[in-house]
């Protein structure tokens, strides 16, 4: 701390310091004290009473390579006598960055360090500064490079040339090699060199510079267009210099080269294509034609145009339509293609056709339409024929792409599906299908796309299409490959059958009644028999017994007698009638057609069965049970159904065991969607290898029952017969019977 005081300068020191913003340390090597002056606590931000020490500095410098660069300087000073001037960033006491610039002078006594003065200066500014240009520096250079521009400077008088480094990469140039006004030169193509440098004397001359360009040609022969860029500086009275940039713009050049290029093909493709491009300016109503639009309409090529000028251009029959389509296009915001005719000067009519796109503002007002428009005529006359081909044709003929988009139909079409031809056209094929069919139709789409030919769809295959009222028509469908100069078409020729299909139905329901007559047929020649049968069977013997009745009492003169034999006549008369009624119901079941069907539950019909037998029910002791879960209702004549219960019921409490309580089980089941029911009992049973031929016979008991007439199996077989089920009946006797049920087959 003697240092400066010994000299008396260490205030004038200091206030020189503080008014250059320059911080002061001083560091007795002997006892390790330090000074920092005010402008070093202000710079490192601490207070007035901290007091600096060896321990406490080092966190000031920032953590890393530059506090390892302080105490290596710190120690060469110490050790070595060795100064150091360092710029280091580091942390303040309030936490924030700064640059410091810290310079380190150490004084040695008899070989050893005793003091290290230095002075430590905020450099912040500075540093920013410097970053802040190196940053703009390197962005320039970034840009120079992705815009391939390098920048240059030329001493007319000198001759000395400064390159930017971007300048080097665009001419190749390597960039330890030194520069020249002749080495720039070198490199101008041959072609272009006198040319560029008399533009360069002009500058020189005239003191301005126009701008150039040119081709160089590298040393790789390699060429490259460079546009150059410059301004001429006039530094003293005979000295210039002139400051410029060099853009290399072969691939702009290489683009507009391609879209010139482009240009013509495209302008030679509208030629033979006979298209033309246009826009229309709505709101100025100011049209832009391609040179080819013109041609189109046979107008010459420039003339100004407006909407009224390309209407005066139409056919007179299609101006209104114009008009209208224009209207439309602006309301709807939305452009559809249509046809116009154009009628030239000397008569000639052309037909066109318009393609077009509606363009809006952020408003969502039309400002523009641009389209195109294509000549069409031998295209329309070509179409008009094919039509007219079309239309000759007897059947239904649709045309469709691969896609299966409609392209054309003929009148016949539009008769049979209700639509116009408009309407049809570009919807997909599948609008005329109904939708369970759009599988069996693709998959023929496919198989004819495989190997397109004239083929059909297979005359077994129900195939149907629908008009606009959805109306299905049965048709026969026939493909035909239509090759055309654009793309492969199809050809559907579709042919009504309905009036085939509805011969075919006829004689089906003609084969069919004529199988029903002749199975109602037999059925009543079985009826027939069987009438004949029990007729001769069951009436024979009480009319002949009636008749010997009647002989004797004609003959007879006993009152008495008479009396009785009277009786025996009134007895057999009785029986013959209950016979005749019994067999008149059973063809008046067998007949009637048709029985009226309703839903009926089986618990409901044994209920009412039960209270009908009630009185047998309870003089038995019966145990009635049942199981209708599996298949607790049916659609039957509910007539016949409490019929069949009730016969089949009191058949059980009837032929009832001696020896047991009679039991009954009334069960429903569904067999393959058929309902079946059984009735099983524990009574007499029957031996069904000896009568079960004629267990459902009219009059036929197999047991010795004074109430037995052998009529209720009879009838109960006619009623389910006449619904078209079936009963069988399973049986042991002396254990019990089932009867088996299907009341539908």
């Amino acid at each position: 701390m003697k240092n400066l005081d010994q000299n008396g300068t260490r205030e004038l020191f200091e206030n020189t310091a503080k008014i250059a913003r320059i911080g002061l340390y001083e560091l007795d090597a002997i006892s390790h004290e330090i000074y920092w002056s005010e402008i070093t606590k202000e710079i490192t931000e601490v207070s007035e009473e901290f007091v600096p020490k060896l321990d406490n500095i080092e966190f000031f410098f920032k953590e890393g390579q530059c506090r390892e660069n302080a105490k290596k300087a710190l120690h060469e000073a110490l050790t070595k006598a060795k100064p150091f001037d360092l710029d280091m960033e580091m942390i303040t006491a309030n936490g924030n960055q700064r640059f410091v610039r810290n310079i380190g002078h150490p004084k040695f006594e008899n070989g050893s360090c005793v003091t290290i003065f230095g002075i430590l200066q905020d450099i912040t500014e500075r540093k920013k500064t410097r970053f802040e240009l190196a940053r703009k520096n390197q962005l320039l250079s970034f840009a120079e490079k992705i815009s391939k521009i390098g920048h240059w400077k030329w001493n007319a008088n000198t001759g000395e040339v400064i390159w930017s480094d971007s300048l080097y990469e665009i001419y190749g140039h390597p960039k330890k090699e030194t520069v020249s006004y002749e080495t720039y030169l070198n490199y101008i193509h041959k072609d272009d060199r006198l040319f560029v440098e008399k533009k360069i004397h002009k500058a020189i001359e005239t003191e301005i510079y126009e701008d150039l360009i040119y081709r160089i040609q590298l040393n790789d022969q390699s060429i490259k267009t460079i546009k150059s860029t410059g301004v001429v500086k006039k530094t003293s009275e005979k000295a210039l210099e002139i400051l410029g940039t060099c853009q290399d713009i072969s691939e702009q050049i290489t683009r507009e080269q391609e879209l010139v290029k482009k240009n013509q093909q495209l302008t030679f493709a509208e030629e033979l294509a006979k298209i033309g491009y246009w826009e229309w300016d709505v709101v100025n109503d100011h049209l832009s034609w391609s040179d080819n639009m013109y041609r189109i309409f046979n107008m010459e090529i420039g003339t100004p145009l407006g909407f009224e000028n390309v209407v005066a251009a139409l056919h007179p029959d299609d101006r209104d339509m114009f008009r209208a389509h224009a209207e439309e296009f602006i309301a709807e915001k939305k452009f559809r293609k249509f046809m116009h005719r154009v009628v030239y000067k000397d008569g000639t009519v052309r037909t066109v056709e318009l393609y077009g796109e509606v363009i809006t503002n952020n408003a969502g007002n039309v400002v523009k339409i641009v389209g195109t428009t294509q000549d069409i005529t031998e295209q329309r006359m070509s179409e008009i024929k094919f039509r007219g081909l079309l239309n000759s044709a007897p059947d239904t003929m649709v045309i469709i792409d691969q896609e299966g988009s409609i392209q054309l139909i003929n009148e016949q079409a539009e008769k049979m599906f209700g639509y116009k031809s408009a309407e049809l056209i570009n919807q997909h094929v599948s609008s005329l299908v109904p939708n369970r069919l759009w599988d069996t139709m693709e998959y023929y789409a496919i198989e004819f796309f495989k190997d397109p030919k004239h083929t059909g769809l297979p005359t077994n295959l129900d195939f149907f299409v629908h008009n606009k009222t959805g109306f299905q028509i049965p048709v026969q469908i026939t493909l035909s490959p239509l090759e055309t100069s654009e793309r492969l078409l199809v050809s559907i020729a579709i042919r009504d059958i309905t009036e085939q299909k509805q011969s075919a139905h006829r004689i089906l329901e003609t084969n069919k009644s004529l199988k029903e007559s002749a199975r109602l047929l037999k059925a009543q020649n079985k009826q027939l028999e069987e009438f004949n049968h029990i007729t001769s069977h069951n009436l024979r013997s009480p009319v002949s017994n009636l008749n010997a009745l009647l002989t004797i009492y004609k003959t007879e003169e006993d009152p008495n007698i008479k009396e009785s034999l009277i009786e025996k006549i009134e007895s057999v008369t009785n029986h013959l009638t209950w016979t005749l009624d019994t067999l008149v119901e059973s063809l008046v079941i067998k007949n009637k057609t048709p029985l009226s069907l309703e839903e009926t539950f089986f618990e409901g019909t044994l209920q009412r069965t039960k209270e009908m037998l009630a009185a047998e029910i309870l003089k038995t002791k019966a145990i009635i049970k049942y199981d209708f879960t599996e298949s607790p209702k049916v659609m039957y004549n509910k007539i016949y159904l409490e019929s069949i219960f009730l016969n089949l019921i009191s058949n059980s409490l009837k032929y009832k065991a001696e020896d047991r309580i009679p039991e009954i089980l009334i069960k429903s089941k569904d067999i393959e969607g058929k309902t079946q029911l059984e009735f099983k009992d524990n009574g007499l049973g029957i031996d069904l290898k000896k009568n079960g031929h004629k267990l459902f016979g009219f009059s036929k008991v197999f047991h010795r029952n004074k109430d037995a007439k052998g009529v209720g199996l009879f009838l109960t077989k006619a009623q389910i017969d006449a619904m078209g089920g079936k009963i069988w009946a399973e049986s042991e006797p002396g254990v019990g019977t089932s009867f088996f049920i299907n009341l539908n087959q």
